[in-house]
Parts: C-alpha cells; structure tokens; sequence
C-alpha cells in the first residue's frame, strides 16, 4: 500500500497537467527576465549618454569660469570691448581692411520677352 502511496504522488508531479502549468511559469519567469534584461540595456545607453552630456557641461563650466576670471582683469574687459564694439583708446589709430566687392550677375530682362507670357504682357500693354 506504501509503494501506492508513492505511485500516485509521483502521478500527480509527472502528470501532463502539472508539467504544463511547470512549463508555463518557466516560460512566463524567462519573458519577464528578458524584458529585464532589455530595459537594463537601455538603461545603461542612456546612462552613458548622460554621462557625456555631463563630461560636456563640465567642459562648459571651465570654460565659461575662465572667461570669467579673465573678464575680471582690466586687460580682458579691454579686449572684449575692443573685440565687439570695434573700438580704439584715444590718439589710436585703425586699419579697417575692406573685402573686394562681389561680382554680380545681370539677368537679361528680354529672355522673358520671346516666352508666351512675355507675349501677353506685349499685346495687352499700354503703349506710349
């Protein structure tokens, strides 16, 4: 009666019904880990492009923090001023340097003349 006991218990684990819904968890546990496993990837791209949009901020602030500090000496103040306001200290002189003039093309007005249009402008037009 012993060994029939453990027969059907035995039954009850192997049986087709359990093995499916055994299946089903494993196969429910494995979709979950890989959408896990997707989202921790994507979490680490943009962990990396955070980080250098950091690194650039910080480069930023260097920058900006060392035009500042160089604001702050009468000699930067001086060359910003003259840098974008195109100014001299008084008895300087200034070389203003002029490019060459582009060339410009002349678009000739009576090819418009011979073209249909051109034909309806000359009928219907006053003349003088």
């Amino acid at each position: 009666m012993a060994k029939f006991n453990k027969q059907q218990e035995h039954k009850l684990w192997h049986s087709p019904l359990a093995l499916i819904v055994l299946f089903l968890i494993v196969v429910l546990f494995s979709y979950n880990t890989i959408g896990l496993i997707i989202k921790e990837r994507e979490t680490n791209k943009n962990k990396e492009s955070e980080l250098m949009k950091i690194d650039d901020l910080r480069k930023r602030e260097a920058s900006l923090s060392s035009d500042i500090s160089k604001l702050s000496t009468d000699e930067g103040k001086e060359e910003s001023i003259r840098d974008k306001f195109q100014v001299v200290r008084p008895g300087e002189k200034m070389v203003v340097i002029v490019d060459e003039e582009q060339k410009t093309e002349i678009v000739d007005s009576t090819a418009n003349d011979y073209s249909f249009w051109g034909f309806i402008k000359r009928t219907f037009s006053k003349k003088e």
